[in-house]
């Protein structure tokens, strides 16, 4: 069966630090490079006609959905993947992609998107996982829509009401989050310009106030992150897309913590545990918020429940280490500072040897250990 040919659709400003890398990681197994450079002043374009891209030059109209559904004009492969500059594709995992798109379900047209591994790079070292949509079939129905944060699927389900995605276990690494990168171009202020005209153009469209209140968060505004979250999750009447709203839940959690408000932060992670009892997340926040009240052993059952249900379940977007060794980490601490020495170890010990991705599980050495 032949492979299928793939584009790789880009837009990109001023982004000499990251293209290379994010180029060299699919090089291999693209067969066309198209480019929307919407203005660079550095080497970009230069970096990027290197690597034998298609570069085409646009001024920038206050749309990334605009400027992403042009570079999708120019591609001719059978499927096209997109990625932003400060993205990479694990290079030891790019190499089976075409590989994957012949199986059957994909040739016989059954699925028309693939969503892959996202690896978030944060702040202090923290990750967070989730499965994002980043590859369609070439097809001129499927376009963007959006000033920011542009979504595809409106425009596949109105072509095909039925059409499924599939997942490949193939990881992206994500670095714009860091503040540092988020901070030189200033895109926080530009994605919050860019959000209030969407809203102004559809206020009745509740995930762009859930996009605001995550660029709120990078201000350290966590007041106004707060209000836009609860707009959104007033809004928000369906699990149409679970992941976006299983992260407001999250980051509501978090931004009440950031605020020091543990009670309500409780009483919002019960309502978020009642509605994603699979998302580890909520378990282990909830643990934080009773550890702050001084209610230790409600903590302390918060995450061996976290610890149970192991990683969270797929499409949550999980922080890396909670439902693993984080948990057992913070179990550990409570222990020491509870007196309970035995306790402790066996959880220090545990969240070492999950750390180094080894098979054990909580409920194997609970079997043989009681604390």
């Amino acid at each position: 069966m032949d492979k299928p040919s793939i584009s790789l659709c880009m837009i990109v400003r001023n982004e000499e630090k990251y293209l290379p890398k994010c180029l060299s990681s699919v090089q291999r197994i693209v067969d066309e490079i198209i480019i929307v450079d919407t203005g660079s002043t550095d080497d970009t374009v230069a970096i990027a006609q290197a690597f034998g891209a298609k570069v085409i030059q646009m001024q920038w109209q206050d749309s990334f959905a605009h400027a992403r559904n042009r570079s999708f004009e120019e591609a001719t492969g059978d499927w096209i993947l997109w990625l932003d500059a400060d993205e990479e594709m694990d290079v030891n995992e790019a190499d089976k992609l075409k590989e994957l798109l012949t199986r059957d379900a994909i040739h016989e047209q059954r699925i028309e998107g693939i969503q892959f591994v996202f690896c978030m790079h944060l702040e202090g070292g923290a990750m967070e996982y989730n499965y994002l949509h980043r590859m369609v079939r070439n097809r001129p129905q499927y376009r963007f829509e959006g000033r920011v944060h542009e979504q595809i699927m409106p425009s596949m389900l109105k072509f095909k009401s039925d059409l499924q995605l599939g997942q490949f276990d193939i990881h992206v690494h994500h670095y714009g989050y860091l503040a540092k990168n988020m901070l030189s171009q200033d895109k926080v202020r530009r994605n919050i310009t860019l959000l209030q005209q969407a809203i102004a153009e559809h206020p009745d469209f509740p995930y762009y106030y859930y996009y605001w209140g995550i660029e709120l968060c990078r201000l350290n505004d966590l007041q106004g992150a707060l209000h836009h979250f609860n707009i959104f999750l007033n809004m928000a009447y369906d699990d149409s897309q679970k992941g976006i709203l299983a992260s407001a839940h999250k980051y509501r959690l978090i931004t009440l913590a950031g605020l020091g408000r543990y009670q309500d932060m409780v009483r919002h992670s019960m309502e978020s545990i009642a509605r994603f009892p699979g998302f580890t997340d909520l378990y282990h926040l909830r643990a934080i918020a009773f550890n702050a009240l001084g209610e230790t052993d409600k903590a302390i059952d918060s995450l061996r429940q976290a610890l149970n249900i192991g990683p969270s379940e797929e499409g949550y977007p999980t922080t890396a280490g909670f439902g693993t060794y984080l948990t057992c980490q913070d179990l550990g601490l409570l222990y020491a500072a509870a007196g309970n020495s035995k306790g402790a170890d066996l959880y220090y010990t545990l969240a070492s040897l999950l750390s180094v991705n080894t098979a054990i599980t909580f409920k194997e050495l609970s079997d043989v250990v009681s604390v």
